[in-house]
């Protein structure tokens, strides 16, 4: 459960409406239905991932916010504003998600298998806090479960990192490593 990491998540979620809006979009001015419908050209259609092509089609009108037929860099921007401030559906993130890294593949099966757990005001999104939310708490629960004499709310963690100055000076030190 360590590596469940909300932000994560969105990052490679949004990373993947990017870069397939862009490769679509091809230098036009705008990503119209026709153009999502029919790239143009087999190189950008075998490069453009097919689950976000049809996330493309089915949320064209709630991406096109302005309704004029054409999905802009500028609504794509407000689009990926509106999934970070108000997160994302289950169908949101398996859509999204699907085609990404098998590394994220773990973390997004962890998250949608504990969607409604996870989502804590109910509201059928979730959001970068929720998932950061719940990772917390199953960590609590896992020292509290190795360890059921020991209050983990009461305790406190260091992180050790290894870092260097403007100079890069470094140092074997104890006392100067940087905790956080």
């Amino acid at each position: 459960m360590a590596n469940l990491i909300g932000s994560s998540l969105f990052t490679s979620a949004i990373s993947g409406l990017n870069s397939n809006y862009l490769l679509l979009l091809d230098g036009a001015q705008g990503l119209t239905m026709d153009k999502i419908l029919d790239p143009g050209s087999e190189a950008v259609m075998y490069r453009v991932d097919q689950t976000f092509r049809s996330y493309m089609m089915t949320n064209f009108n709630q991406i096109d916010m302005d309704g004029d037929g054409k999905i802009t860099t500028n609504d794509v921007n407000n689009y990926v504003t509106k999934l970070k401030t108000q997160g994302m559906t289950y169908q949101e993130l398996s859509q999204l998600c699907s085609s990404n890294s098998s590394s994220m593949s773990s973390l997004l099966d962890t998250v949608l298998s504990n969607f409604t757990e996870i989502d804590a005001n109910h509201d059928g999104r979730i959001t970068q806090s929720e998932i950061n939310a719940y990772r917390v708490n199953q960590d609590i629960k896992e020292v509290k479960d190795k360890f059921p004499k020991i209050d983990p709310t009461k305790m406190s963690m260091f992180y050790e990192t290894n870092t260097t100055s403007d100079t890069q000076k470094t140092s074997s030190n104890d006392n100067d490593k940087v905790f956080k």
